[in-house]
Order: structure tokens, then C-alpha cells, then sequence
């Protein structure tokens, strides 16, 4: 079956929260994403162009994202309603991160720290307050299954204000050595920890659901067990970049490397059952896949170098692999399940969306995958940046393809109500006076 079509029989997907729209909620993602779009095509002319798109990835539309949705399955794990003032409260947070945001990327390529340490503070602020409001939640709901998710979600928030206070110490611009090891240890908290705890959290049930398949029945018990080395490579990694011992390192990425692998068995087996056959779980699928190389590359290169400066040197070339290969393919791929099943106000509505964003789904999946490998090989340039202008473009189809997507379905979904007001409240039938003196005519014929 081709990738883009939508199996007819499988596991629904999670129920659906009736939910109003929020443009800062629901565009916001986007709004970086076209930023980021901004960024590459202007890269000459804009400062440390490198460094801001692969901030603008994480710490603008991941970030983002994962203040939101851990919030959505936070509810939905916990079988709470949101209380009434949430959605303004989420609004407020999602804006002080925005906020924070921008300080950072105008004072970091203009070596200005205080802009960044203020913008790190206000982060720092939203996302700790999103830590409180989860610990809030859970202690308020009932018992119940996966209450793990949300203290992965928690434990990742306390990673954030860690990750940043690194990532402020390197915009006071340290030698070449310290730059490396502050780097190390701002990627670890701030990628490893926060990012990734929340994505490994998410994914033990978000996974099955976008497959359409039935969930492991060890993935509670497994996800439970990965968190230990999970956050001990956390730990690890970080603390031999701070003592200067790239061995250490070393080993703490073999320790969340190891978790991974143990939590990564919950998602084999909903695979095995259905397959991948719609953009969502394949975009996510793909996003893993170059997760584990961007840590596999991370471990060769404690491995093989010599000092930390040539840590940092050959840092720069994982780029494209964190931002386009990992980040922007899971952010795509979470949107896409989530958008119909949000939105669509009855099964046939969330038909019409999901067949609007499975759109072009081999293409988009194939070309960007397939260019961004061509640049990792040691290619011309101008074979480079064709590839990566090709890749680039299949990735952000994405956005004008949800637009569209949303707009047939509010479509579809007016048309439905006019419908159902039609056939609830039917028209009174006009009778043709002339029709009328006729079948009156031909009773009283019959009478006779």
C-alpha cells in the first residue's frame, strides 16, 4: 500500500477534545517554522544564521510544541478536564517562552549576555511553571495507568533550566576549551533531557495510536525502567564534559543509548502488527531513526577526538541532522495526527483532514530523508546546496498543506451542519394550487 493512505481498520486514535481554537496555541509552531524558512533562505545575511536555525527549531517550535502537547496528554492520561482558566494560563507560558525566545536569538549573535540571560530567565520561568501546574495534576487526579508519561514530562521540565544556564555561560564567550565542554553539557540537558524525556515519554502511547495498532503490553513496565538510565547518562554525559574526561562522556551516551534501546521495544510491536502507512508515523518513524545516529555521532565523536575545540568544530556539521532530520520530521509528524483528531468534529471530519495531510506523504517522506543523506557524503558544494534547497522545500510543503487541510475541513464540517439543520428541521412542503384542484378533481371522480 502506498505510503499516504489510510487503513480502514486498526486502533482509533485517542478521544477527541472538543477544544476552541487558540492562535497562539495552535499556530505558534508554525509561525517558527516559518521563521526558520526565513533564516535559511537569508542565511548570508543573517547573524550566526547556523546557530539561530537550529535554535529556532528547538528552542522556538519544539519547545513550543512540547509545552502543549504534554499538556494535552497530561489530560488525557489522567482522564482530567481542563480547569477553566487553563487555556489562558497555557496561552501566558507558550508567550513567555516566545518571548524569552527572541531575547536569546538577538543577543546571542550580537554578544550581548544580558539579553540572553534574560531571555533564559523567562524561559526558564514558563517552563518550570509548566513543571508546577503537571505536578499540580497529577496529584489532584485519580490512580491510574501511565502516570509515568507525566513524570517524564515533569523530570524533562527540570532539565530545561539546567541546559540554559550552560547555554548562558557560553555567551560570555569562554576559550575554545571550555566552549566545548559548556556545549556538550548545554546539549545534554537541553536535548537529551528535555526534548528527548518528553518525546520518550510521549511515544510509549502516542506511537500505537498513529500506527492504529494495539499497544505492547510491557510498555508501562518498560518505560518505568528506561527512566533510570535515561537520566544517568544524563548525568554522565554532562558531568565528564564539565571534568574534561571525553571517556566519561563517552559513557553516559552507552547508558541513554541503553535506555533507549530498552524503551524502544514498546514501539516495535504495534509496527509489526499494522505497518506504517500514513505520513504522521512515518515522519516520526523517520525523526527516531536520524535521533539515534545524531547520538551515535555524538559518542564517535567523544571517541575519536583529540581535544574538546575539535568536539565543538565538528559539532556544527550535526546540525541539519538535529534540526531537519530529527526535530522538524517529529514536530510534522506529531501535527498531523494530532491536527485532525483536534479538529474534526465527527469521524467523517477528521476523514477529510487526515486525507488532506497525507498529501504528497511519499515525497515528503522520501525526499527530504534522501537529500539529507546526499549531504552528509562528501559531495561538491553545488550538489550541496541544490540537495538541501530540494529538501528543504519537500519538508516545508508541510505548511501550506495543513492550511489547506484545515480549510477543507471547516468546509466540510459547515456543510455537515447545515445538513444536519436541514434534516432536523425540515422545509414545509408548498402545495401547487393547480395540483392541488387536480387530485381534489380525481377524488371526487373515484367517489362517484
Amino acid at each position: 500500500m502506498e505510503l499516504g493512505s489510510r487503513p480502514t481498520t486498526g486502533t482509533p486514535g485517542p478521544k477527541k477534545e472538543r477544544r476552541a481554537f487558540s492562535p497562539i496555541r495552535d499556530i505558534m509552531a508554525i509561525i517558527w517554522l516559518l521563521v526558520l524558512v526565513v533564516v535559511v533562505i537569508f542565511h548570508e545575511q543573517i547573524l550566526s544564521s547556523d546557530w539561530l536555525a537550529i535554535h529556532v527549531t528547538f528552542l522556538g517550535a519544539l519547545t513550543h510544541s512540547a509545552l502543549v502537547w504534554s499538556e494535552y496528554f497530561a489530560n488525557t492520561l489522567l482522564k482530567t478536564r481542563p480547569q477553566e482558566n487553563e487555556r489562558e494560563m497555557q496561552d501566558r507560558r507558550s508567550l513567555i517562552v516566545a518571548l524569552g525566545a527572541l531575547f536569546v536569538f538577538a543577543g546571542f549573535p550580537m554578544d550581548m549576555w544580558v539579553l540572553v540571560m534574560v531571555g533564559a530567565i523567562l524561559v526558564t520561568v514558563s517552563v518550570v511553571w509548566h513543571a508546577i501546574f503537571l505536578i499540580r495534576k497529577v496529584k489532584a487526579a485519580l490512580p491510574g495507568r501511565f502516570r509515568i508519561v507525566i513524570r517524564y514530562y515533569i523530570t524533562a521540565a527540570f532539565m530545561l533550566p539546567v541546559g540554559a544556564t550552560f547555554g548562558v555561560l557560553l555567551a560570555f564567550g569562554f576559550g575554545d576549551e571550555w566552549r566545548g565542554r559548556l556545549m556538550i553539557a548545554h546539549m545534554t540537558f537541553n536535548l537529551l533531557g528535555w526534548i528527548g524525556l518528553t518525546v520518550v515519554g510521549t511515544l510509549v502511547t502516542f506511537w500505537p495510536t498513529m500506527v492504529r495498532a494495539r499497544m505492547d503490553d510491557r510498555s508501562e513496565r518498560l518505560v518505568k525502567q528506561a527512566l533510570y538510565p535515561l537520566l544517568a547518562g544524563i548525568v554522565i554525559v554532562s558531568s565528564g564534559a564539565l571534568l574534561g574526561q571525553t571517556i566519561i562522556s563517552l559513557i553516559g551516551v552507552l547508558c541513554y543509548a541503553g535506555g533507549l534501546v530498552w524503551w524502544g521495544r514498546t514501539l516495535w510491536k504495534p509496527v509489526a502488527l499494522k505497518g506504517i502507512r500514513e505520513f504522521a508515523p512515518a515522519s516520526v518513524g523517520a525523526a527516531m531513526v536520524w535521533a539515534i545516529v545524531g547520538l551515535i555521532w555524538i559518542g564517535v565523536l567523544l571517541a575519536v577526538s583529540e581535544d574538546w575545540p575539535e568536539v565543538t568544530d565538528r559539532l556544527v556539521d550535526m546540525a541539519p541532522v538535529l534540526a531537519f532530520g530529527f526535530a522538524i520530521q517529529i514536530l510534522l509528524g506529531a501535527l498531523s495526527y494530532l491536527l485532525p483528531v483536534l479538529m474534526g468534529r465527527s469521524p467523517q471530519n477528521v476523514v477529510v483532514y487526515q486525507d488532506g495531510l497525507n498529501t504528497w506523504s511519499t515525497f515528503r517522506i522520501t525526499v527530504p530523508n534522501m537529500a539529507l543523506i546526499v549531504w552528509l557524503l562528501p559531495v561538491p558544494d553545488t550538489v550541496r546546496i541544490v540537495i538541501a534547497a530540494l529538501g528543504i522545500f519537500a519538508l516545508m510543503t508541510a505548511i501550506p498543506i495543513m492550511f489547506l487541510a484545515v480549510f477543507r475541513g471547516l468546509k466540510h464540517s459547515k456543510q455537515q451542519e447545515a445538513h444536519r439543520l436541514e434534516s432536523t428541521n425540515p422545509k414545509p412542503v408548498t402545495k401547487n394550487p393547480e395540483t392541488q384542484n387536480l387530485v381534489t378533481k380525481n377524488a371526487e371522480e373515484t367517489h362517484e
